[in-house]
């Protein structure tokens, strides 16, 4: 399930006075992953007649947050990752949708002292997009020729590498061991469990070296049908 740590104070307690001889709770680096909730998707973006590509860019969401005496803007794009942010400060940091850092707050993620590098997974809580639940996902440091999966379908499904099955439960990151010996390639399967039967849903192969410690994150794209229903189409995996 997803990680959301609430808070009931305003942006000025939040922060409260900067003590500039404090030293910082937290040394973390860290990403952000954002979705847009499937019944906010009913908008198109305008693309050009002769090459079929996006003529805007449209940016899904923007995040603003305090680092020490600055407020700081983020710019997402639907989908992909930001950039890699190095932050200090305190252990719990809050993610405004405006600039002004006036409650409510977008979302608020509590760093553990022990973290140092971790991907914000969010996704909108209503069609508004203006609250998110927030999912920590952290890649296998120091753990070669280990990788971890994420299921974000809700559904039950197992995880197949070059032939090993194990479980992906919904919401809970889980890692899983593979070998690139003699060969140049991962295969991977994914099959939904549904009353005790398995169904595959994917195979694909991907390339990692013996050192990658890769994120495969799990998802069903939503979409409208022509009545305007909100229909889920085929299992995606996405690589970071």
């Amino acid at each position: 399930m997803f990680v959301f740590i609430s808070c009931a104070t305003s942006a000025s307690s939040v922060f409260g006075k900067v003590d500039r001889d404090k030293p910082p709770e937290v040394t973390v680096n860290f990403r952000l992953l954002v979705w847009a909730h499937a019944k906010s998707q009913s908008s198109s973006v305008t693309t050009s007649f002769k090459t079929g590509e996006p003529t805007e860019v449209r940016f899904h969401s923007a995040f603003h947050y305090r680092d020490g005496n600055v407020t700081k803007e983020l710019r997402l794009l639907p989908g992909k990752p930001s950039k890699n942010i190095s932050y200090a400060g305190d252990a719990t940091l809050s993610f405004f949708s405006n600039p002004n850092l006036e409650s409510p707050y977008a979302f608020s993620i509590s760093f553990d002292p022990r973290w140092k590098e971790v991907l914000l997974l969010l996704y909108p809580k209503t069609s508004s997009e203006k609250t998110f639940n927030c999912l920590p996902v952290f890649r296998p440091i120091g753990q070669p020729s280990r990788g971890i999966a994420v299921n974000l379908t809700g559904n039950q499904l197992s995880l197949a590498v070059d032939g090993r099955q194990q479980r992906l439960p919904p919401w809970k990151p889980t890692q899983f061991p593979f070998s690139i010996r003699n060969k140049d390639h991962i295969r991977f399967g994914v099959n939904v469990i549904d009353y005790g039967k398995t169904k595959p849903l994917l195979s694909v192969k991907k390339f990692f070296d013996s050192d990658d410690s890769p994120i495969l994150l799990l998802r069903r794209e939503a979409f409208r049908d022509s009545k305007g229903r909100i229909k889920h189409g085929k299992l995606m995996m996405t690589t970071l």
